[in-house]
């Protein structure tokens, strides 16, 4: 199981911080995640670095509802390919089906069930990860855009007939029924969103197969850990130049363990120190090729408090020195 969701998940998140007179690029980096990628459906942030965001916002800004006021900005559109495919079912219960077969893709933290039985279904929502901050939050955001979802799909008057939480209520109980307009329970044993089973049968406004065929063949060839090495590498490329690149430093910006960090990249047969190199390595390529990129500057930037261990390094990587290298790559031939 991978710590990640897409980095999509954030979309709006530093538009309500800065409502609510926060400092968005503090709150970012406090957490540890890049506010570049923030919107991007390609790119995944920490599953565990979302919900400490999520909690951190609702302590400091007063605002325990936090999570559910930005589910109400947040289109489902964000669930990518996710939302491409379920928009282009047949019926509602296809498109549920489909979400819950590939929501490994949006984030492989969680998993979505459907239970049906005569008259009901029940949608479950379930966080993987054992040791998670501020579960509760991230639990009210998925299930508040569970919601916006369920409703691009069933239309915009569908309404669940009862919602239930598996943690104490953190807001306002009318926080909760304004926003879900139903009955809203706590302390149950799962996370479900509940409707009338007819809707199932609900066919949807606008299909477009093509569509719905090629989110399916994308997502069939995702893997559940898709992209944990590239996110471990984005950070340690951020990390590089204040010489924070070290096993310790990138756990804590990723809330995990270091040894946590290093078993789940041992399991891609990967190492932290290789990772290490390999993201200086190819750093120093895009900077070589460019020539107003002095080497004094390279060399800060991978890390290096001097410039006579970039030149070692060069002839470690290249076989040849920085200089050398950098006529290599921006000779025309």
């Amino acid at each position: 199981m991978a710590d990640l969701i897409s980095a999509s998940s954030l979309t709006q998140a530093p538009e309500l911080i800065s409502e609510l007179n926060g400092d968005p690029v503090d709150v970012f980096a406090r957490i540890g995640i890049d506010p570049t990628v923030v919107g991007k459906d390609d790119q995944f942030v920490p599953f565990s670095s979302l919900a400490a965001l999520l909690g951190l916002c609702a302590r400091e800004f007063a605002t325990p509802d936090f999570a559910l006021r930005l589910a109400a900005r947040q289109n489902p559109d964000i669930l990518g390919p996710l939302a491409i495919v379920a928009r282009n079912a047949e019926t509602l219960g296809d498109a549920l089906r489909e979400i819950t077969n590939f929501t490994h893709v949006y984030s492989p933290a969680m998993t979505t069930h459907l239970q049906v039985s005569d008259t009901r279904v029940a949608y479950e929502f379930r966080t993987l990860p054992r040791r998670l901050p501020c579960r509760d939050h991230i639990t009210e955001l998925a299930l508040g855009v569970t919601l916006s979802t369920f409703k691009m799909l069933g239309g915009e008057d569908f309404r669940p007939t009862r919602v239930v939480f598996a943690h104490p209520a953190i807001s306002p109980t009318e926080a909760y029924a304004t926003y879900f307009d139903c009955p809203v329970e706590f302390d149950a044993p799962a996370n479900l969103l509940l409707f009338p089973r007819g809707l199932l049968q609900r066919r949807l406004p606008s299909i477009d197969p093509l569509a719905h065929d090629l989110a399916i063949r994308f997502m069939a060839g995702r893997d559940r850990d898709t992209s944990f090495t590239d996110v471990v590498s984005s950070v340690v490329v951020r990390a590089l130049p204040a010489g924070a690149a070290h096993l310790e430093k990138v756990a804590e910006l990723m809330i995990m363990h270091p040894r946590a960090l290093q078993r789940r990249l041992a399991e891609s047969d990967m190492t932290f120190e290789i990772l290490v190199d390999h993201a200086r390595r190819d750093t120093a390529l895009r900077l070589l090729a460019n020539r107003s990129v002095p080497l004094a500057t390279i060399a800060q930037q991978l890390g290096y408090s001097e410039q006579s261990t970039l030149t070692r390094s060069c002839r470690r990587w290249f076989s040849v020195t920085p200089l050398a290298k950098r006529r290599e790559l921006t000779t025309t031939p």
